[in-house]
């Protein structure tokens, strides 16, 4: 059904970026690139990664049964084949001395997949599609204001952050963008503006967010850079490129309303 070959640290690069929210999801394998969408147990957190083909240094993709229950809810999306994938075990998989080289990946049947390196092999059962939790849809939401900054300078405050509280706030206020998180002792703020930015479009914006997800997050981010969506009182998007520019994640976080 499919047979890829691709670089580790690619790889590595989207597996980080899926346990960032969840362990185990649905990849769907189309002609053209690798899709996963997954929703965390708590509903507060989403991740969306698209691998396109080109990423691949090759890329062979077979489809060979239907689309199954689901078919007419995704008669618009064209042909793949799903499977279930853990993705904790998928990480010890690529984590297993391979930290260079080009990872082989064959999926024969919907049952096992196989994961090359040269001399060394693995073969990893997959989950049973229909245990996991459907995809769930993309949600249509209306941001009032775009970021664009350094990935570096946004993993580096939540990592501040972690030292002060539980939650972190962001925000914009005129031409500056900020994050701030407090606790009774302590507080910190960091904020950045005009040319300090790659970029900065909308109006003025505050949202809180848990920094136990953030934490997650910004550990799966692999870009230079980071485009973050904000509202007030309203969930937060972030985008970033991976795999050389040849694939996307975004993820969704719904917000906690601050207490008047």
């Amino acid at each position: 059904m499919f047979r890829g070959r691709i670089d580790a640290v690619l790889l590595r690069e989207c597996v980080d970026a899926v346990l960032a929210v969840v362990d185990e999801a649905r990849l769907k394998i189309y002609e053209d690139a690798w899709r996963i969408r997954a929703v965390d147990p708590a509903n507060v957190a989403l991740v969306d990664l698209e691998l396109r083909s080109e990423a691949f240094e090759e890329y062979t993709f077979s489809p060979t049964t239907t689309q199954g229950s689901e078919s007419e809810e995704r008669a618009d999306e064209g042909v793949f084949e799903e499977i279930g994938v853990d993705f904790g075990k998928f990480n010890d998989v690529l984590r297993s001395g391979w930290r260079k080289g080009t990872v082989s990946i064959i999926l024969d049947d919907k049952d096992k997949l196989s994961v090359q390196l040269d001399a060394l092999s693995y073969t990893m059962s997959l989950l049973d599609v229909s245990s996991l939790r459907k995809e769930p849809k993309l949600p249509e939401l209306d941001f009032s204001t775009r970021v664009v900054l350094d990935a570096d300078d946004f993993k580096r405050t939540i990592k501040a952050a972690e030292k002060i509280g539980e939650h972190i706030a962001m925000g914009v206020e005129g031409d500056e963008f900020y994050m701030e998180s407090e606790s009774e002792m302590e507080k910190m703020r960091f904020s950045l503006r005009g040319d300090e930015l790659l970029a900065l479009s909308g109006g003025d914006a505050r949202s809180l967010f848990s920094l136990e997800y953030l934490t997650a997050m910004s550990k799966g981010i692999s870009s230079e850079t980071l485009t973050i969506f904000l509202g007030t009182d309203y969930p937060l998007k972030m985008e970033f490129e991976i795999a050389e520019g040849f694939g996307k994640v975004i993820y969704l976080l719904a917000p906690r309303i601050e207490a008047e």
